[in-house]
Parts: C-alpha cells; structure tokens; sequence
C-alpha cells in the first residue's frame, strides 16, 4: 500500500514542481524586464523590485541585468568611458615647446611675423640649432634684431603694394631697405622640434695637444743654458 501510494504521488509531485519552476522563471523575466526599463527610463536599479533574487541568481553585484548575461550598468560606464576620452581628445591641443632655457642642443624651427594692420605677413621659416642657454624673450629679440639688420635681403611681399616707402630695386626685385617706426609691429613665433645631448669638452685632449706643441718647440729650439737663466735673473 505504501509503494502503491507513492507511486501514485510521484506524477502529481512532478507536475507541482514543474509548476513551481515555471513561476519562478516567469518571475525572474519579469524582474530583468522591469530593471532594464528602469535603467533605460533613468530610474534607480538598486530600487526596482524584486531585485535581490535575480542579482543573487545571475552572480551579479547589484547591478541590473538582461537576459544573455549582458550587465547594462557596465556598458553604460563603457560607453560613458569612451565618450570622456573622445571629448578630452579634442579639447586637447598640443602646445608648442618654447623652453629654450637648458644646456642641451636645441632644433628650433621660426618665423617672423609683421601684425601691422592691413600689411599682416608671415616670412619664410627657417630652421637652427640653438646651443646657448636662453630666455625665450632673448631668443625673440634675438631674431628681431637679425631681420632687421637683414631687411636689404628680404623682398617685399606681394600683398604690400605701396608700403613701405624705404625700398629699394635691385635685379628686377623689390627689398625693404627701412620699416621705420613700424619695427614695434614685428613678432617672433617659434618651436623647438628636437632636443640632443651636447658631447663633452675634451679637456684631457686639449691638454695632451698643448703638451706635445711645447715638446716640439723644445725640441725644435732646445733649452736655454742654466747659467744664462740665472745670469738673467741678477740683471733684473
């Protein structure tokens, strides 16, 4: 009677436990369903209901998830994360090095610039290795004071039709010979494109070298008598 009751219990047991099981997955979509509404409706997924059962099911932290293993909160940070580093990226500009203040070898790229209005001109860059240590206002009036004293060499831009007064033709060319008060209008823009470690002075090279030039005139001239160098120093 036992064996025969049990047998007869065990289809109705089955199908109580199939229709548990079906409940709690219905509930378990129904959770995920609500969190991923809430997440994208803004809402708070810590508050949403039901959200301990399916955080502990799914192995996750608190955080809401969709059916596929996919934790919305991580993309959200994801896409949140590349989007930082898309809007730093261009709000960022590279500035130019300027600091021509240490003792190392310096590949400066610069122009000079005219602001006067009307007469705005950028001339032609050059390229030069700097080996002194300087300021960067020493290194512009530096420039400005070689470009000046070079204006006879410099043609006259093609945007100054009548300006300035003080040039001069020479093989079918026009060069500023004078820019008059308008000196105050120039400005130095510049770079340094590389940097290079000096090579140390050869002091023990120098020496050796002064050396053997003074055993060479010794050798060439030869020495003076001990006696005419001592008979010198009574004279004097």
């Amino acid at each position: 009677m036992w064996l025969f009751g049990n047998m007869i219990l065990i289809p109705v047991r089955a199908f109580i436990y199939g229709m548990e099981m079906l409940v709690k997955t219905m509930q378990g979509m129904q959770n995920a369903t609500d969190r991923s509404l809430g997440v994208i409706a803004g809402g708070d997924s810590a508050n949403s209901g039901g959200g301990g059962d399916a955080a502990a099911g799914s192995g996750n932290t608190g955080q809401p998830v969709v059916p596929g293993g996919v934790t919305i909160g991580t993309e959200l940070a994801h896409t949140q994360t590349v989007r930082d580093h898309e809007t730093t990226g261009k709000g960022s500009a590279k500035m130019p090095d300027t600091n021509l203040n240490d003792d190392m070898l310096k590949l400066v790229r610069y122009k000079i610039l005219f602001i006067k209005r009307t007469y705005e001109f950028a001339f032609k860059e050059k390229d030069e290795l700097v080996r002194e240590n300087r300021t960067d206002s020493a290194f512009t009036a530096w420039k400005i004071a070689e470009f000046v004293q070079s204006l006879d060499r410099i043609e006259v831009p093609e945007t100054w039709k009548e300006y300035p007064e003080g040039r001069t033709k020479r093989d079918g060319k026009e060069y500023i010979s004078d820019l008059g008060d308008d000196k105050k209008f120039l400005r130095v823009y510049f770079e340094v494109l590389q940097r290079y470690a000096r090579e140390k002075l050869l002091y023990e090279e120098d020496q050796l070298a002064a050396l053997k030039g003074i055993r060479q005139a010794i050798l060439e001239r030869g020495l003076p008598p001990a006696g005419a160098v001592a008979e010198a120093g009574k004279h004097k």
